[in-house]
C-alpha cells in the first residue's frame, strides 16, 4: 500500500513531535516529579472504595503547599531558559538574515529555516513552561477541594458536638 502525501507528512509530524514530547515531558518531570507523587496519592485515595480520612487530608494539606514552592521555582527557572531560547532564536535569525541573499522574502525564508533549531528549542521551554504551570494550578485546586472537604468535616464534627449556640 503506497502512503499518501498527507499519511507521509502526518507520520513525519508525529515521528518528530515524539521526539520533542520526550524532552518536554522529561524537562517536566525534573522539577515536577515529587508533586506527581502527591497528586498520585490523591488519585489513589479518591479511587479507593474507602473514604479519606481527616489524617490523609491533614497531611497532604501540609504537603501539597511544601511541593508546590519548590514546582514554582522549576517554573521560574524554565521561563528564564525559555527566554533565552526566544532571544538565541532572534539573533540567529537576524545574523542569518543578513547574510541572505534575495528578495526580502527570500531573506526571511532562508533565516526561518537557519533558526530552526533555535526555534525548536522555545517551543521545547514553553511547552515545558506550559505543562508545569497547568500542574501548578491543578495541585492548588487540589488544595482547595481538600480545604473544602476538612471544613466540611469540622462543621459537621462541631454540629455533632452541640457546637455553636446561638442565644
Amino acid at each position: 500500500m503506497k502512503l499518501t502525501k498527507n499519511q507521509i507528512l502526518n507520520q513525519t509530524i508525529q515521528e518528530n513531535s515524539k521526539v520533542i514530547e520526550d524532552i518536554v515531558y522529561e524537562i517536566v518531570k525534573q522539577y515536577t516529579s515529587p508533586l506527581d507523587s502527591k497528586m498520585q496519592i490523591c488519585r489513589d485515595i479518591f479511587n479507593s472504595p474507602d473514604k479519606i480520612t481527616n489524617q490523609e487530608i491533614e497531611d497532604l494539606l501540609a504537603q501539597l503547599p511544601s511541593c508546590l514552592y519548590f514546582v514554582t521555582e522549576g517554573q521560574e527557572v524554565i521561563g528564564i531558559r525559555e527566554s533565552i531560547a526566544e532571544m538565541a532564536k532572534k539573533e540567529a535569525f537576524i545574523i542569518a538574515r543578513e547574510r541572505a541573499i534575495g528578495t526580502i522574502q527570500d531573506k526571511n525564508t532562508s533565516a526561518e529555516g537557519a533558526s530552526i533549531e533555535e526555534a525548536i528549542n522555545q517551543i521545547i521551554y514553553n511547552r515545558a513552561y506550559k505543562m508545569i504551570k497547568s500542574k501548578i494550578d491543578m495541585a492548588q485546586e487540589m488544595i482547595n477541594s481538600l480545604k473544602r472537604i476538612f471544613d466540611a468535616r469540622m462543621a459537621d464534627y462541631q454540629i455533632s458536638q452541640g457546637g455553636r449556640r446561638w442565644f
